[in-house]
C-alpha cells in the first residue's frame, strides 16, 4: 500500500470513528453512559471510549499527528499498512521526538493519540500498555527538567481588565469606522465571567443559547450542555448584540488573534483565550475559598470544595486533581 493510501485508510477509520458516536449521541447515548459500562465491564471508564471520537477538532488534531507517525513509519520501517504498525514503530517515533526537544506536553498528546490508532487497527491492548509505559517515561523526563513543561501563562485581574477596556475600544472604533459591531470585549468579559472556552463564546454562541433570566447554555466537550448565569449588564449586552446581528457572538480566530494583541498592549505575557479560562478558574477558587473560610469552613476542606467547585466551573467532573493542578497550579 502505498503512503498516501495509507493516509486514506486513516482518514477512513477516524472518520468512522466519529460517526459511531454520533450514532450513540442521536440514540441518546451519553459520554457518562459509556464510562459506567467501562466500568461495569472491566472495571475501565475508557473500555469503550478509545474506539470513539468526539469532535471536529478532536479528529483534526489526531490526524495531524497521526500522518506525521505514518510518514515516519513507512520511511523509517517500511511499513506499508497500517496494521504493519505496532511498538516498535510507537516507541521509536516517541523517542524521536524526545530527541528533538519537543515539550512534555505536545509528547503526552502524541501518546494518547498514537493509542487511538492501536484502537482503531485491533492492537488496543499493546497500544494501552505501551501508551501507560511512555507516559510514566515521559512524566519521569520532566521532573527531571529534560522536557520542557507546558506554557501556561495567568494573567492577573488588573492586566486582564485592562485588556479587556483596550479591546473595548478597539471595538467601538471598529464599529465607528465601518458601521459593523464587533463584540470581542464581550466574549472576553464572558470568558472571565464563566470560564468558558473560547469556540464556546465567538462562533458557538447564537441567540438560541441565551435562555433568559440571565442564564446562557454552553456547548461543552463531547456536545455536554453546560447552564450558566452570568451578570445582568452582560447578559443583556449579549443579547444586545445577538438581535442585531442574528449571531454568532463573534469570530473565533479573529477573537483570539484581538486578544493576544490586547494582553501585551496592557504589558502581559501573549499566550492565548486560554488564560482568560485560567484565569476566571483562580478567581472562581479564590473567591469559594474565602467564603467558605467566613462561613466558618476548615481551611483544608474549603480548599477542597473551592478546588472542585473552579473544576466543575470549567467544564470537567469534581474530582479531576490533574485539571485542579493543570489550572489552579500545585498549591490548590
Amino acid at each position: 500500500m502505498s503512503l498516501s493510501a495509507m493516509k486514506q485508510d486513516l482518514h477512513d477509520r477516524l472518520w468512522n470513528a466519529q460517526q459511531r458516536w454520533f450514532a450513540l449521541r442521536d440514540q441518546g447515548t451519553t459520554k457518562r453512559v459509556i464510562k459506567l459500562s467501562g466500568i461495569r465491564d472491566a472495571r475501565d471508564p475508557n473500555l469503550h471510549l478509545r474506539n470513539l471520537i468526539f469532535t471536529g477538532a478532536t479528529k483534526r488534531a489526531i490526524e495531524e499527528t497521526l500522518k506525521s507517525f505514518i510518514e515516519f513509519a513507512h520511511e523509517r520501517f517500511g511499513a506499508q499498512r497500517l496494521e504493519d504498525i505496532g511498538k516498535r514503530e510507537f516507541k521509536a517515533f516517541i523517542e524521536d521526538g524526545i530527541a528533538r526537544g519537543l515539550a512534555a506536553s505536545t509528547l503526552e498528546a502524541q501518546v494518547s493519540h498514537l493509542v487511538k490508532l492501536g484502537c482503531l487497527t485491533g492492537k488496543a491492548q499493546s497500544a494501552i500498555a505501551l501508551g501507560r509505559k511512555l507516559h510514566h517515561e515521559i512524566q519521569e523526563l520532566q521532573d527531571k527538567g529534560t522536557l520542557s513543561g507546558p506554557e501556561r501563562s495567568t494573567p492577573s485581574r488588573q492586566t486582564a481588565e485592562r485588556a479587556l477596556d483596550i479591546l473595548r475600544g478597539w471595538d467601538e472604533r471598529h464599529q465607528a469606522r465601518t458601521g459593523r459591531p464587533r463584540a470581542y470585549h464581550l466574549a472576553a468579559r464572558l470568558q472571565l465571567e464563566t470560564s468558558a472556552r473560547s469556540v464556546s463564546v465567538t462562533e458557538r454562541l447564537t441567540p438560541d443559547r441565551l435562555k433568559g433570566v440571565n442564564l446562557i447554555e454552553w456547548i461543552g466537550k463531547g456536545g455536554r450542555p453546560i447552564l450558566t448565569s452570568v451578570p445582568p449588564d452582560l447578559y443583556a449586552a449579549v443579547a444586545e448584540h445577538l438581535e442585531r446581528t442574528g449571531g454568532p457572538l463573534a469570530d473565533r480566530d479573529g477573537y483570539r488573534m484581538a486578544w493576544r494583541r490586547a494582553i501585551e498592549v496592557a504589558g502581559g505575557k501573549a499566550t492565548g483565550t486560554h488564560g482568560l479560562r485560567r484565569r476566571a478558574a483562580k478567581n472562581v477558587f479564590s473567591e469559594t475559598y474565602r467564603q467558605l473560610v467566613c462561613a466558618g469552613m476548615s481551611p483544608a476542606e474549603a480548599r477542597r470544595q473551592a478546588r472542585a467547585e473552579a473544576v466543575e466551573r470549567l467544564g470537567h467532573s469534581r474530582d479531576r486533581l490533574d485539571q485542579a493542578a493543570c489550572y489552579l497550579g500545585p498549591a490548590a
